[in-house]
């Protein structure tokens, strides 16, 4: 078998590097991770106050209810990031063909989260 200049062995990986799909999935990646820090701040911003021996003592009021229009951001910004990972995991799975692929666990995790936290935000607080 002959074989002809500059054509490699292995015709099956033609795959020269990073192309905009892989390099879009890694930004979604870090898009969803820096979103998921406002979500944070705004959960501990909508949890209710627990009163502490200090509160007690000077007789501070504290709020024990969940501050449902904080909470209610936090619970669009879960939707966003579901909506980025969901886009994420559809872009991984169809550029993932070969044996060598692999799915991005922090597209996987930022899905399961968001997930849970909308039924959780559906099922608790409401």
């Amino acid at each position: 078998m002959k074989m002809e200049k500059g054509v490699s062995n292995d015709r099956r990986n033609r795959r020269r590097g990073k192309d905009i799909w892989l390099k879009m999935i890694r930004w979604i990646g870090i898009v969803s991770w820096a979103l998921m820090i406002p979500l944070l701040i705004l959960i501990d911003q909508a949890q209710p106050q627990f009163e502490t021996f200090f509160d007690r003592y000077f007789d501070v009021q504290v709020n024990p209810r969940w501050n449902y229009e904080v909470l209610r951001y936090a619970f669009y910004l879960m939707v966003i990031l579901l909506i980025l990972s969901s886009i994420g995991l559809m872009i991984n799975k169809k550029r993932s063909r070969r044996k060598g692929d692999y799915y991005r666990i922090n597209l996987i995790i930022i899905f399961v989260l968001s997930i849970l936290g909308i039924f959780y935000y559906f099922f608790r607080i409401l």
